[in-house]
């Protein structure tokens, strides 16, 4: 394991395995979690849905330090229309392996209503308090939650509808949760940028070589719409988390 600086001083852990980076980035972010509820009495944390946060949240969810009682949970995007008791919807996927059972409260993006109006919703859900950590991934594309290439990384809204890119839809087959890209839904509910930005902490963990030119984009290029994943680096708590595979893009 080995840790670098990246551009702008953002720390960055890569490890030799999925495995490993997994449990780098679940002490990360247990470590700000603790630090929360021993400072306020309570911890709200943004989680991620993907393959790529599984060890990371196996990690996470064994971790002893952690109070689950004084932990608010939110997740970061939902596809528009699915069932929510859909396995492969995202607040359904977080709640088999995390146990939302024990926290304080667990708030899901409802995406069975009005998408305009839930949005809305949830956003006043998250403007009610602060944010103490977000974990996070990023996407083939260099999205962070399904903010898109072309994003508004200034964006006044926190929570908003948006249509997916194909890279996006692609990504959800190859990642084994559709069949077809065509079984993807195509829109989503998700966090802005500055609403993912707006955490005390941030945690990002970022695993494979599928993922490797936008980590390199995100952490070298510049900060930019074309790759959101990059706004990461105007965040003053973050930490990058990678296993090899996805670190072999930079230089």
């Amino acid at each position: 394991m080995t840790t670098i600086p990246a551009t702008d001083g953002v720390p960055v852990t890569i490890s030799g395995s999925a495995e490993e980076a997994g449990a780098s980035a679940a002490r990360a972010a247990a470590d700000a979690i603790v630090a929360a509820i021993a400072a306020s009495g309570r911890a709200r944390v943004i989680f991620a849905s993907a393959p790529s946060q599984e060890a990371m949240l196996s990690r996470l969810a064994g971790d002893d330090r952690i109070d689950w009682s004084r932990v608010h949970g939110l997740h970061m995007d939902e596809y528009i229309g699915i069932d929510p008791a859909d396995p492969r919807a995202f607040g359904a996927w977080l709640a088999e392996r995390l146990p939302v059972g024990r926290f304080a409260s667990f708030a899901r993006i409802d995406p069975s209503g009005d998408a305009e109006a839930e949005a809305e919703r949830y956003e006043a859900v998250l403007r009610a308090e602060p944010v103490d950590v977000t974990c996070l991934g990023f996407g083939v594309n260099g999205h962070i939650a399904f903010n898109e290439p072309g994003t508004d990384l200034d964006d006044t809204r926190f929570v908003r509808t948006v249509e997916l890119a194909p890279a996006s839809r692609q990504q959800q087959v190859a990642d084994g949760l559709f069949g077809r890209v065509e079984d993807v839904p195509g829109r989503a509910i998700t966090l802005t940028v500055p609403a993912l930005l707006s955490a005390r902490t941030l945690v990002a963990t970022v695993l494979g070589r599928q993922k490797a030119a936008a980590v390199a984009a995100a952490l070298t290029g510049p900060i930019s719409a074309a790759c959101p994943a990059s706004a990461i680096r105007r965040h003053p708590a973050a930490t990058v988390h990678l296993d090899a595979a996805a670190a072999s893009g930079i230089d």
